[in-house]
């Protein structure tokens, strides 16, 4: 007895001192969502495994922390490979596996299992789209917890140094969509519209609370309407269903919490909870941040509450929402050179996101989603100059007793405040083992108080208010489809779809047919090709331009529109090294230009507000190819080289093809990045990547100095530009050299794991410029710079 006592007494001791990290999930159908119970699990490295239960679900202990490749398979279905998951520390892992049934009953061939990062999280897209770890935002330089700055290593997508505005294949960033639990929604990026159009400093989504989320560059499935470059279909995941889970961190830029946890272990519900807040402000002051004269704050927040059950499906609640505040300090007399020197602008933006989603599978084949959601984003901005003079020699503006307390002089007003009431609905059948169809719609009601205004100069008294839009009214956007997907066999799919959108305020409608297809004679190569036709309206604001009788100017504009075609072929040299050759062509019409020999397009909106009358006569075309070698993380490695050598151009009334402003002309990039497991016990881990990113610079139309020389010459000092409108975008900035940085230590204790980092973004503070003044002071051309460096050294707590 006292032997089996010892013996007992030792074993407990053993069995507590080791810790262990446990990966769970649930296996599913791709498309339907059914749970398949049975299905097998298994780390291949140790040959750990488990068997799916009545619900779906299976656990696995894993002593050992390390990164792991995860293999799930059931019978009648495709394998799935999931490789390199990071499996330490104290929280689960939870990795969802979602296997795709095989078009075919295969005899004595060798299946070979599709690997996650091959495929996107639509099962049904083949051509254009990229699914995005999570995981990898965390790890990858440049990724600062961010989707949106993610996707700026992809080959083809451009990025700014100070933001994350999206430029998909040289198109405008407003081009972009977002989509958020399967609806449209703004732009989640902190301080977007507030400067720039499609601008934003960091992105309100995190990637903490945000699941595998596709990314498309092309071409995208008929589910995908109003949108003309690129769609990032974000998924927000469950909270972890059995345990309770909590990150704290603290960092120069921003503090946040993120808490994660059943709220029924028997029904498998969850919540997860996300809140942040950052102070560039402070960031500043310390010295660690050049905020360029002016203080930013922001704040967000994002909650999922997950609700599963037995027979009624699945119901979750979620919601985003952020709020920022921008404001100009005073720079020192020395540094003013333009009016724009001296302005203050106060800025404010809310915007929330809240909805409901539900999703049930009837028969055997049928899955049915639904989602709807109340979506409003409200902007002010307050524009003023300090008190101003005419120089006595008048040439120059001098400040009135600048060392002193100054008047601010209103110049601009602009609200852009609309919110949407949005309901979309999507139904699915897996009609035969090889044919899926899909098919539904959303409607978005969007209600709007828009107003800007506008004074001519600033000097006392301010004179000549102009109001350029005052509008308060509704409208909406509806749009359906239908898609069919189609694998005659395990080397060929096709989808095919047809799109229609409807704008209730022009009555303007459009179909648009979608098709791609995809071959892949054997496990090393593959050819996709996609064409589609896609339609967008305007930011609302365009719409209610008034001229000085208040007669709206452009609101017959209608949807504009663009031809896509996508052709893709990939070699992989190994299953952990591959490489990638798009060729893209995108013709559009209908797009919105200038009349009375304007050379403005929509296409080239850099600021937040349009005040010229429009029509759909304008034409685009945007053509190029990206090349991509990619190796996915092997014994700790990871990297990519991509290149985009590309073309953007538009034309006008004039029929004169010229530049768009995001024609870059080039792209190339490097990312890199080495991961080693350290520790006696094998539980620590550094992370080190970088990136760089050589990109050509905007295209801009020069200034006619003879012109402004003549204005100021006059004694009317206003500076703002006067272009010469026969060089139209024929000019193009020097390019940005963009280094990024990622360092990272993370220790895995028992119940605690402790991170120290540093997130450098533009590391070595280049500055890139967009726009020209002139100076008048010197009486020459100045270039506007940005290039804000945003260093983060933070402290995380996992327990």
């Amino acid at each position: 007895m006292k032997r089996i006592f010892l013996l007992t007494v030792s074993i407990s001791v053993v069995l507590l001192s080791v810790s262990s990290t446990t990966l769970r999930g649930f296996v599913k159908d791709a498309v339907s969502g059914e749970e398949l119970i049975g299905a097998t699990v298994r780390i291949v490295e140790t040959g750990a495994g488990a068997v799916a239960d009545l619900d779906g679900s299976y656990v696995i202990e894993v002593f050992t922390p390390g990164r792991y490749t995860i293999e799930g398979s059931y019978v009648g279905y495709e394998p799935s490979i999931h490789k390199e998951i990071l499996v330490a520390g104290t929280k689960d892992v939870q990795l969802d596996m979602e296997l795709r049934e095989r078009s075919s009953q295969l005899t004595e061939v060798v299946v070979r299992p599709r690997v996650n990062k091959e495929s996107t999280v639509n099962p049904t897209s083949l051509v254009g789209g990229t699914m995005l770890s999570m995981e990898e935002a965390n790890r990858y330089a440049g990724g600062y917890n961010d989707p949106a700055r993610l996707v700026t290593a992809m080959a083809g997508v451009s990025g700014q140094g100070d933001g994350n505005g999206i430029s998909v294949h040289g198109n405008a960033p407003q081009f972009m969509q977002y989509r958020i639990e399967g609806i449209e929604v703004f732009t989640p990026n902190h301080f977007n519209e507030m400067f720039e159009a499609g601008y934003g400093l960091v992105s309100a989504l995190n990637s903490n609370v945000i699941g595998n989320s596709d990314f498309y560059t092309s071409t995208f499935n008929a589910n995908y309407s109003n949108a003309l470059s690129g769609v990032f279909d974000i998924k927000m995941r469950p909270g972890n269903s059995s345990k309770y889970e909590n990150l704290v961190q603290i960092g120069t830029v921003s503090e946040e919490i993120t808490s994660e946890g059943p709220i029924s272990k028997k029904h498998h519900s969850s919540y997860i909870l996300n809140y942040r807040y950052g102070f560039t402000s402070f960031a500043d002051k310390i010295g660690i941040l050049d905020a360029m004269g002016a203080q930013y704050d922001f704040q967000d927040f994002s909650l999922k509450l997950n609700f599963p059950t037995k027979k009624a499906g699945c119901f979750s609640l979620f919601t985003l929402g952020f709020w920022d505040k921008s404001k100009d300090e005073r720079l020192d007399l020395d540094e003013v050179h333009s009016l724009y020197d001296v302005s203050n602008m106060d800025g404010k933006l809310l915007s929330m996101l809240v909805g409901a989603s539900h999703k049930i599978r009837f028969g055997k084949k049928w899955t049915w989603r639904t989602t709807a959601a109340y979506n409003l984003q409200h902007l002010k901005t307050n524009t003023a100059y300090w008190g101003l003079q005419r120089g006595a020699d008048n040439v120059l503006i001098q400040p009135i007793a600048y060392e002193a307390p100054l008047n601010n002089y209103p110049f601009s007003v602009q609200k852009q405040n609309e919110d949407r009431i949005v309901i979309n609905t999507e139904i699915s059948k897996q009609v035969t083992a090889k044919w899926l169809t899909q098919f539904g719609g959303e409607y978005s009601h969007r209600y709007f108080d828009l107003r800007y205004r506008s004074a001519d100069d600033v000097y006392e008294p301010v004179t000549a208010i102009r109001e350029y839009y005052s509008t308060k009214d509704n409208t909406g956007l509806a749009s359906v489809f239908w898609s069919n997907m189609v694998t005659p066999s395990e080397a060929w799919s096709f989808n095919i779809g047809i799109a229609s959108s409807y704008f209730l305020l022009s009555e303007d409608v459009s179909f648009e047919p979608r098709t791609s297809l995809k071959w892949q004679p054997n496990h090393r190569n593959s050819v996709s090709i996609g064409y589609g036709l896609h339609s967008m309206i305007e930011k609302l604001d365009a719409y209610f331009l008034r001229d000085d009788d208040g007669k709206l100017l452009n609101k017959d504009l209608g949807l504009s529109k663009a031809h896509h075609l996508m052709g893709t072929y990939m070699y992989k040299f190994t299953d952990n090294l591959n490489a990638r050759i798009n060729l893209y062509y995108q013709y559009g019409f209908d797009i919105p230009v200038g009349i009375n020999g304007s050379t403005y397009c929509t296409v080239n909106r850099l600021f937040t507000y349009v005040d010229e009358p429009l029509v759909n006569k304008g034409n685009t075309r945007n053509y190029g190819a990206d090349l991509t070698l990619e190796q996915y993380m092997s014994h700790g490695f990871f990297g990519q080289i991509n290149a985009t050598f590309c073309k953007s151009e538009y034309r006008g009334l004039d029929k004169k093809w010229r530049n768009q402003l995001y024609d870059r002309g080039y792209m190339f990039k490097i990312l890199a990045g080495k991961e080693w497991v350290l520790g006696k016990s094998k539980k620590n881990m550094l992370n080190v990547s970088a990136k760089y990113t050589l990109q050509g610079g905007l295209r801009y139309t020069p200034i006619d100095m003879d012109a402004m020389k003549a204005r100021i010459a006059s004694g009317n000092y206003d500076d703002t530009p006067i272009y010469k409108d026969d060089e139209a975008m024929t000019k193009q900035f020097e390019p940005s050299h963009i280094v990024d940085l990622t360092i990272s230590y993370r220790h895995n204790g028992k119940r605690v794991s402790h991170t120290i980092a540093f997130e450098g973004l533009n590391v070595l503070q280049n500055e890139t410029p967009y726009a020209e003044r002139y100076d008048i002071v010197t009486g020459k051309i100045r270039k506007d710079k940005s290039g804000i460096s945003l260093p983060n050294f933070f402290y995380r707590l996992d327990f």
